[in-house]
């Protein structure tokens, strides 16, 4: 049985550590709260984009400038955009610095203290005078003393500095997410959807398989609205998300597009087995029968309407929107429920 997952996780973060300063020393870069935050990161394996920025900067150039740090860092580690995340940022940089800070100064007062011991252990040993004895002892013990205290000072804020980074990287994931969550379906954003989409076209540019896109929109939601009401059509809004979810595969990208409109990203799928995903997700909307929950007041079928396209090469993310739209919007215009192919 293997030690507990604190004691491991404690060891991999000094392991980090110990990496992180040496890679910096080797890099020949300055050992700044920024640097230190990239190079951890590219230890602790967070983010694979970064890793990749990383390995060609240490492919092409032996540093990086301040500005380029800072860059890195905004991009990949903080994606601050909002004065709250610029906030965090700052915050985090300046724990992340007193850490390097404490670190440099106990490996200094350690340095000192082994040499101070070694020399009074030498008086130690050269001597046989009981006062001398009794004086290096007593310089030994003091020196010991203060070295202890010292380590135990160190540990207590790094301890309080650890909680406060993890306190501040909570916040900051949350700020991340709720900048591509939508918050009344759960389900991914259209920002979170505009870079998925870019991620997904640059991997098709760099050799990986095709994907398709679905947009699709639910059939007379004004009339839901008009009739129910707003919160009614938000409960409509919720259900058709909770059922789309359901029929996603492990590697789909769902995301509420806009408005009654929902986006689907399915990779590696042709546009065949697109359209069979289409009309499978058409039938299931097809079959609900919504209610009020509290009145037991039906809502009556909701359908679906859908454009399906698959990426074609060099086109861009505005022309696939554009083809899928035209696609739905044909859809829509031949009396709505069904599933329409771009051209």
């Amino acid at each position: 049985m293997g030690p507990p997952a604190e004691i491991q996780s404690k060891e991999s973060a000094a392991e980090i550590l110990r990496l992180s300063l040496a890679k910096l020393g080797q890099l020949n870069q300055p050992v700044t709260a920024i640097n230190y935050a990239l190079i951890y990161s590219y230890y602790s394996g967070d983010d694979i984009d970064l890793n990749n920025k990383l390995d060609e900067f240490f492919l092409e150039k032996e540093q990086w400038s301040e500005d380029e740090a800072r860059e890195l860092f905004e991009k990949y580690l903080c994606r601050c955009g909002t004065e709250k995340n610029r906030a965090m940022e700052q915050e985090l940089s300046s724990i992340v610095a007193q850490i390097i800070g404490m670190v440099i100064d106990l490996s200094g007062r350690t340095m000192i203290s082994s040499d101070a011991l070694e020399t009074q252990l030498g008086k130690l040993a050269g001597s046989h005078d009981p006062g001398t004895v009794l004086h290096v002892a007593s310089e030994i013990i003091a020196e010991t003393r203060n070295f202890v205290d010292d380590t135990k000072n160190v540990e207590l804020s790094l301890r309080q500095s650890t909680r406060e980074i993890e306190l501040l990287k909570d916040e900051l994931d949350s700020a991340r997410k709720q900048a591509t969550v939508d918050a009344l379906t759960g389900l991914n954003n259209r920002r979170g959807f505009d870079r998925a989409l870019t991620r997904a076209i640059s991997s098709v540019q760099d050799g990986e398989r095709n994907f398709s896109l679905l947009i699709l929109d639910i059939d007379h939601f004004k009339k839901i609205n008009d009739i129910h009401g707003h919160l009614i059509g938000d409960k409509v809004l919720i259900g058709i998300a909770r059922q789309l979810f359901k029929q996603m595969r492990g590697n789909d990208y769902l995301s509420r597009y806009g408005g009654e409109e929902f986006a689907i990203l399915l990779f590696n799928t042709p546009i065949t087995s697109a359209f069979t995903v289409a009309e499978n997700l058409r039938k299931t909307i097809e079959m609900l029968r919504l209610k009020h929950t509290k009145t037991g007041q039906h809502i009556g079928k909701v359908t679906i309407s859908l454009g399906v396209a698959s990426y074609n090469p060099d086109e861009s993310a505005e022309d696939i929107i554009q083809r899928c739209d035209k696609a739905l919007y044909r859809a829509k215009s031949l009396n709505r429920n069904r599933t329409v192919l771009a051209d």
